[in-house]
């Protein structure tokens, strides 16, 4: 019976090759968007997939309430002493760890200097997660006070195939490491990501040391460690919460400018995340994203599958005496239904192999592996199910006696026929989607326009690895060489942290989060920064320990100081422990892209944590100066390759929007092809349907234009409600996305008319291309 069912459904494709044809091309096109939403969506959920037992791991937040500002928000860090504080309280843990990223700066073996972004952990972090070594025995690993893991790419960056276990790292003033393990290739994605990981154990000695801040017994610094628990078997969060709200209630947590409260998070809820949740650590994405994406991708396989309903249900008639004969001939209802079905179902394999082909030709990149594409076809099946479904159950349901009858009065929407109804929810949706582009290409061209407040041109920027201080002596003295300033970010980019500055000591509850970057006084002039009162960082002062700091307009105001003149000299202490003095004050600039609000800016006096030399050179003779750079470089790194950027094709890039907007562009087309291949096919079936009529009215004098205004005329009414739709939705969407950005383009009714006009051309041209 299913061979018969598919040798009628491979004639009837091949009797109505256009109607076939746009079907195909339709849902081959959503299929082909489906298939990446479908490969980047596994790959989102793919974090942290690994690990022994997730269902009962789980990561400890602090919720941070300010009374002052009437702000509420969360951190994914904790204070250092939580961790214990966990231990003591309960018995319902098994297991805790901590992840304290202070293991930062240049390590050294021999003459190969390289930068480590690290933490300390302890052995616990091997029981709790499923990261296994290569080299090492992880209940011994982080055993010992100075030992350290390295990730398998540090290991090979350092040793290259060469065993590493036992060799020693210098780590500057952190003193010498062990190399006790190294990490295998981790078997999936994770939101940990380090290049190595010492014993905590060291911390207190380089604490005592003063190396690093103190931070073993200090619950007024939250953005220092990621404490995650794995609780015993048959123990639900609740437990963990509550436990977690006894600790809260500590006196140190407490003011009358606010309070804070731990939480959990599931492991498996880290990433995909939600918004709001600050100082995260590693990559990852969050709800908001995926579920848009997703939500593209089903509305334009909706579209598609619309029109295979809308085309198949405007042929009804012609296919009547089909259904009438078959059942003359003893055939049931649902014998006719499965028919119908296979034939969309065919299409839909069709449109999928379609599909694959276009997206191997120009998607090279995008991998399938067996269990993907079984889950693609299966999908393909329902797709093909569900869009035959509706014009299957009409069109087995005719009676022969009826069989003329039209299907044409079956409504949607009131007075509104289906197919109406289904074509103006396309072009609705078409609207839509080119309302948002439109919203989007001002936007984003609007921004390229706005002064970010800094300098950018003629920078040359150099990610460091080693002899800092030796390699900007050197650079400084080479002819065309103007400026040279180090940072530990650039300018234009993500921002290089964020901390809580304290007005008073002892340390008000919270302290007031700012962004920072450490500097140099070398900052001030290479970027143009304008000093609106005080003075720049004292020239060439030789300081590990900081004693000043810049900030910025927005930080004076929200310190609370009257004027920028009252700041200075006003002290603060950084993270509770760094007592520093305000020196400057900088006007407001976009540290981090004009896109992004104005927040509270610290500009720290540390040459210690630069990961970048800037170095402005002369326009006239770049290309002769980076040789000489070049050269001083591989004169200082032998081992590690020269690499630069100019900033502000760095900033332009970070910055660049082209590939998202190709990407929407591209969405933007298939939706607006899928409703016009609808609306192509209607306007073809009714020219086919009203051929006696058009000849009579020929015959009775009607001229070219009359007839070609009778055909179009109903299909621009759609058009027009279509726009009466989707406008004032364009109009609220785009609003809100606009309300994203510092500086917002202007969006009003001239923008959505013209979109709507381009709608009105668009169909116009698939109508008049069928009815001349």
């Amino acid at each position: 019976m299913l061979r018969n069912y598919l040798k009628i459904a491979w004639r009837n494709l091949i009797k109505h090759k256009l109607f076939s044809l746009i079907n195909i091309f339709g849902l081959a096109l959503s299929l082909s968007v489906c298939m990446m939403v479908m490969v980047q969506v596994k790959d989102d959920l793919s974090y942290d997939l690994f690990h022994p037992f997730p269902d009962r791991t789980y990561r400890i937040l602090s919720d941070i309430v300010e009374n002052k500002n009437n702000k509420q928000y969360k951190l994914a860090s904790t204070p250092l002493p939580l961790k214990n504080e966990l231990f003591q309280k309960t018995d319902i843990i098994e297991a805790a760890v901590e992840i304290y990223p202070a293991l930062k700066g240049k390590a050294g073996f021999g003459d190969k200097e390289l930068h480590i972004n690290g933490a300390f952990t302890d052995t616990s972090f091997f029981e709790i997660f499923g990261f296994k070594l290569s080299s090492g025995n992880k209940k011994e690993a982080l055993k010992l006070t100075n030992g350290i893991v390295l990730s398998s790419e540090t290991a090979f960056r350092f040793f290259g195939t060469t065993n590493p276990i036992g060799k020693i790292l210098s780590f500057g003033k952190m003193g010498l490491f062990q190399v006790t393990g190294v990490l295998e290739k981790s078997p999936g994605k994770s939101h940990i990501t380090f290049d190595a990981f010492a014993s905590l154990s060291a911390v207190a000695q380089l604490e005592k040391s003063k190396v690093l801040p103190e931070r073993q017994n200090n619950w007024n610094s939250m953005n220092d460690a990621y404490t995650y628990a794995l609780l015993k078997s048959n123990i639900s969060s609740k437990h963990l919460d509550q436990v977690l709200k006894q600790i809260s209630m500590k006196s140190e947590l407490k003011s009358e400018d606010g309070k804070i409260n731990f939480i959990s998070q599931p492991l498996s809820k880290i990433t995909p995340g939600t918004d709001g949740i600050y100082n995260e650590i590693g990559k990852g994405t969050v709800w908001a994203k995926l579920l848009t994406v997703t939500g593209v991708g089903f509305i334009i396989l909706l579209a598609a599958c619309f029109n295979y309903t809308n085309l198949t249900v405007a042929r009804a008639l012609t296919r009547a005496k089909e259904v009438g004969i078959r059942k003359v001939s003893g055939a049931k209802r649902y014998q006719i239904f499965l028919q119908y079905i296979v034939e969309a179902v065919l299409i839909a394999l069709l449109a999928l192999a379609f599909a694959c082909l276009g997206l191997a030709q120009f998607k090279p990149d995008l991998h399938f592996n067996f269990q993907l594409l079984i889950s693609v076809t299966l999908f393909t099946i329902l797709t093909g199910t569900l869009a035959g479904a509706f014009p299957a159950w009409i069109l087995s349901a005719f009676k022969p006696v009826n069989v003329l009858k039209s299907i044409s009065t079956q409504k949607l929407f009131g007075n509104l026929s289906l197919q109406k109804g289904l074509m103006i929810f396309q072009f609705s949706l078409s609207l839509l989607v080119i309302i948002f582009l439109s919203a989007y290409y001002r936007q984003f061209s609007f921004l390229e326009t706005l002064d970010p407040g800094f300098y950018s041109k003629n920078i040359l920027t150099i990610p460091l690895s080693g002899k800092d201080k030796i390699l900007a002596n050197e650079i400084s003295r080479i002819g065309g060489v103007e400026r040279i300033s180090g940072t530990s970010e650039n300018f234009g980019m993500r921002g290089s942290g964020t901390i809580p500055v304290f007005l008073n000591k002892p340390a008000d509850a919270q302290g007031i989060l700012c962004d920072m970057y450490f500097t140099d006084e070398g900052i001030v002039p290479l970027h143009r920064l304008k000093l609106v009162a005080g003075l720049n960082f004292p020239d060439n002062e030789e300081f590990f320990k900081e004693k000043y700091i810049l900030i910025n307009e927005k930080a004076t105001e929200v310190f609370g100081f009257k004027n920028p003149v009252s700041a200075i000299g006003k002290t603060v202490w950084l993270n509770d422990s760094t007592e520093v003095e305000i020196k400057g004050i900088v006007k407001d600039f976009y540290d981090k892209g004009v896109a992004r609000r104005i927040t509270p800016l610290l500009l720290r006096n540390r040459y210690d944590a630069f990961n970048y030399l800037n170095i402005q050179v002369n326009a006239a003779d770049k290309e002769h100066v980076v040789k000489q750079i070049s050269s001083v470089w591989n004169k200082l790194n032998p081992h590690t390759p020269f690499e630069y950027q100019w900033l502000d094709k760095k900033i332009a890039e970070r910055e660049d929007q082209s590939d998202a907007y190709s990407t929407m562009s591209f969405l933007a087309f298939i939706t607006i092809s899928i409703a016009s291949l609808g609306l192509l096919g209607l306007v073809v079936y009714t020219v086919e349907t009203r051929q006696k009529e058009i000849s009579i009215r020929k015959v009775m004098g009607a001229s070219i234009n009359q007839l070609m205004f009778l055909l179009s005329k109903g299909f621009l009414k759609l058009l027009l409600i279509a726009g009466l739709i989707a406008m004032p939705i364009g109009y609220v969407a785009s609003f809100f996305f606009l309300q994203n950005f510092a500086n917002r383009v202007p969006f009003g009714l001239d923008t959505l008319l013209l979109c709507f006009l381009f709608l009105i051309i668009i169909g116009m041209i698939t109508i008049l291309s069928n009815t001349y």
